[in-house]
């Protein structure tokens, strides 16, 4: 027979366990998603001088559903930041028509900051038209790179940037390097981290050709729910990948493995929930070399 005492006990418990689950809920799909964070880092230390911090903002995986109050919010951090290029390392929008929410985005951001952009798979999935993206990119002050390197002037020093395209289309780091000279200074741009993983015997002969020291990727969004350490789901393109740095040997380069750092990006897709992955604005001061 059940008595008072354990019949008390019982529902005290069921109903702790009822508004720990809704608060789960709660933060799962309105605080977390709607929060971010500035992860900063610092690349070349060795080389650190008075003049030659570069810094670098990249942001990924915006996933723009509509321009509102945290879209403004991330636009103004950016700007805090006072960086010396912005990085758009693909997925910006899901849909086609976010392009105008987008441009929004955009306008809020330094008209004066140099910006690069990649594409990611949802821009191909969504259809979004690649003129329409290119020109709107374009009049905030930003290149979209297909397949194609850029070399950014730093004072008297450069920064050679390669953007990838994305895996569901036609990446190609050969065509990305045609006619150009290496650097001291490279960075690889790459939507999904699993490219690190997939290149030919000729692609990897132009990675020891040319260098690369740094790679930026997206995509994973860590996982999107981490359940205490455990994630459950991670989308193709990930490979072995889920956020932070990686600096194993996968990609032979100088002095060691070219190292890669994977966003947990800003946004959500196919699922509007965040746990235990707090979106993130990635900041780098790069020391850059001379020689």
């Amino acid at each position: 027979m059940i008595t008072k005492k354990k019949r008390s006990k019982c529902l005290f418990i069921l109903l702790a366990s009822t508004v720990s689950f809704c608060l789960l809920i709660l933060y799962a799909f309105i605080i977390e998603p709607n929060r971010f964070v500035v992860t900063r880092h610092q690349l070349n230390q060795e080389f650190a001088s008075n003049n030659n911090s570069f810094k670098i903002v990249q942001v990924s995986d915006l996933h723009l559903k509509q321009f509102n109050n945290r879209a403004q919010r991330i636009a103004e951090q950016v700007n805090k930041l006072h960086p010396n290029v912005v990085l758009f390392t693909g997925d910006s929008i899901d849909k086609a028509e976010q392009l105008d929410g987008f441009a929004r985005f955009l306008s809020l951001l330094d008209k004066q900051t140099v910006k690069y952009a990649i594409m990611g798979n949802w821009e191909y999935w969504a259809g979004v038209d690649l003129k329409d993206l290119t020109k709107t990119y374009a009049t905030y002050n930003c290149r979209l790179l297909i397949n194609e390197s850029i070399l950014h002037k730093y004072g008297d020093r450069s920064i050679l940037i390669t953007g990838l395209d994305d895996l569901v289309s036609k990446p190609d780091l050969i065509k990305s390097l045609q006619n150009v000279t290496p650097q001291p200074n490279h960075l690889l741009l790459a939507h999904s981290p699993a490219y690190r993983d997939s290149f030919s015997i000729d692609e990897l002969a132009k990675i020891t050709q040319y260098k690369p020291q740094y790679m930026l990727s997206g995509h994973t969004h860590g996982g999107q729910l981490s359940l205490f350490g455990f994630v459950p789901l991670r989308p193709p393109g990930s490979g072995r990948y889920l956020s932070g740095w990686y600096r194993d040997g996968a990609m032979p380069a100088a002095g060691g493995a070219i190292a890669l750092y994977v966003s947990r990006g800003l946004g959500v897709s196919v699922l509007p929930v965040r746990m235990g992955v707090v979106p993130e604005i990635s900041y780098f001061e790069w020391f850059l070399n001379s020689a």
